[in-house]
């Protein structure tokens, strides 16, 4: 590895210090480093592209966000906990100014995880752990059409639905009643939030399928991807959930 990234969770002082620790020792091992915060919007593609390691310093929330700047490019990500929650995080704080030399040695492993493509108005977005449409106002409901490759699934009036990966399944989906996969199953998840008629039954999506959404509502509506960014949805709106071309890749 000759150049690697550091993406820190800036709003905490222990992802900061230890980002540039991770900095100084990766300068020191001869390798060319760019830091930057993990809420930075302007990340230069030459400095991704020729970028072969990201090491994601901060939380779950933090790799989620790396996740969607490195899938793209194909680049390892190597999650060092600094925050509150560090479930898909592999390696605790300082631990990893030990672990680094390890890592440029090439004595880590490959996991690649399902990602899923969100398409609004033709605009795409990339999903780690699940995409929800949920109503917009409390105490309200909305009606939610869900087809699978041109053929209806189901259709029911509530809260909303979430779409989740494999990795997503123990977040939200879980906490909702859905099932748990192994992190390498290929497999949507269709999960029903406090629907009516009575039947949140979660089911199980072939990979290579297409969902389409669509949303009728009098109130508005919310997508949200991976519980970070929100884009309001109007009556009427379709979205569309497929596989997405790209896949996470953590080293362990």
């Amino acid at each position: 590895m000759r150049q690697i990234g550091i993406l820190y969770q800036s709003h905490l002082e222990q992802a900061t210090r230890l980002a540039e620790a991770l900095d100084e020792r990766a300068g020191l091992l001869g390798k060319n480093v760019w830091r930057r915060s993990s809420w930075d919007e302007d990340l230069a593609d030459q400095d991704v592209s020729e970028t072969e390691l990201i090491v994601s310093v901060g939380g779950d929330g933090t790799l989620l966000r790396v996740t969607r700047v490195a899938a793209p490019w194909g680049i390892p990500i190597l999650g060092v906990n600094a925050g509150r929650l560090g479930f898909l995080t592999e390696i605790e704080g300082s631990e990893a100014l030990t672990v680094l030399p390890e890592i440029f040695e090439g004595r880590g492993w490959m996991e690649e995880r399902t990602m899923l493509l969100v398409q609004r108005d033709g605009v795409p977005h990339y999903a780690m752990n699940e995409a929800v449409v949920s109503r917009g106002a409390p105490a309200r409901v909305i009606h939610v059409s869900v087809r699978v490759n041109g053929e209806i699934l189901t259709e029911f009036r509530g809260d909303g639905l979430i779409v989740a990966t494999a990795t997503g399944s123990t977040g939200y989906n879980l906490s909702a009643g859905g099932p748990v996969l192994p992190p390498e199953a290929p497999y949507m998840i269709v999960k029903p939030v406090s629907s009516h008629p009575v039947s949140e039954a979660p089911l199980l999506i072939d990979p290579s399928s297409h969902l389409h959404i669509t949303v009728r509502t009098d109130h508005g509506a919310v997508l949200s991807i991976d519980g970070q960014d929100d884009y309001e949805i109007a009556d009427g709106d379709e979205i569309t959930v497929r596989r997405s071309p790209y896949q996470a890749r953590f080293l362990h």
